[in-house]
């Protein structure tokens, strides 16, 4: 009786689909794609140099983060759009997402280190002619703050205004007949604190380390160390901090 010996099946070469990609395809009997460093030809498989190595992805997936060219991108068309308006931002102004919008013949002053978050919607600054916007060192602006101003804005150094607040020192229509346009200049001091959606009247002043929940809106003046919310925004408590106290 003849005997018959069992030939192995060869394995086979990696496939490209398409889209570029390359992975094995697996010979026959193999259970599981873990067994593919047992199977023959696979050192011959990464001699071709077509396996895709994870490690080598994940090293270019962690390079892409850390350089973040469209950000970067969006900085540097920022930083042109500014120059052309004779304004030179501090060093390590940065933006995120898409490019800010700036509007308005007025001045813009951006000090160091100043952040703006415009990935789900540009931050938009609007500046009439003779007015002036200030943003302070370390400030950050989130995505979708509106900036207008007709007279003067102060943004302090680290405040930190949350996505969609609008601060206007304008009310751009007279209330009564015969009456005038209110316009008067708004100033944020060191360290303050808005949370989302909040809105700021003109004339207004917040000090040093305030907090004003979100949704509020702010129609008069909010002393250092306190926080306010509500609609028109009112005192809820102190803040226990020292005079250095700076957020993250």
């Amino acid at each position: 009786m003849a005997t018959t010996i069992a030939q192995p099946i060869p394995a086979e070469p990696p496939v490209a689909p398409r889209d570029g990609a390359v992975f094995h395809a697996l010979p026959l009997g193999t259970p599981d794609a873990r067994e593919l460093e047992s199977v023959p030809g696979e050192a011959a498989w990464a001699s071709t140099g077509l396996v895709a190595s994870a490690e080598t992805g994940g090293r270019i997936a962690r390079l892409t983060r850390a350089i973040q060219p469209g950000n970067r991108l969006a900085t540097l068309a920022a930083r042109l759009a500014l120059r052309l308006r004779g304004t030179r931002p501090g060093p390590r102004f940065f933006v995120h997402g898409r490019r800010p919008r700036f509007v308005g013949q007025g001045r813009i002053s951006i000090g160091a280190r100043v952040n703006l978050r415009c990935d789900v919607a540009p931050v938009r600054i609007e500046v009439a002619r003779g007015a002036g916007v200030t943003l302070a060192d370390r400030a950050f602006l989130n995505t979708g703050v509106q900036v207008i101003c007709h007279s003067a804005i102060e943004i302090g150094p680290h405040c930190r205004i949350g996505p969609d607040c609008v601060l206007c020192d304008t009310n751009h229509h007279p209330v009564h007949e015969g009456s005038a346009v209110r316009v008067a200049p708004i100033r944020l001091g060191r360290n303050v604190w808005l949370g989302r959606g909040v809105i700021v009247l003109p004339g207004v002043t917040i000090g040093d380390h305030a907090v004003v929940a979100a949704g509020s809106v702010v129609a008069s003046d909010i002393p250092a160390g306190q926080v306010w919310r509500g609609n028109p925004a009112s005192f809820v408590k102190a803040v226990r901090c020292s005079a250095d106290f700076v957020r993250p």
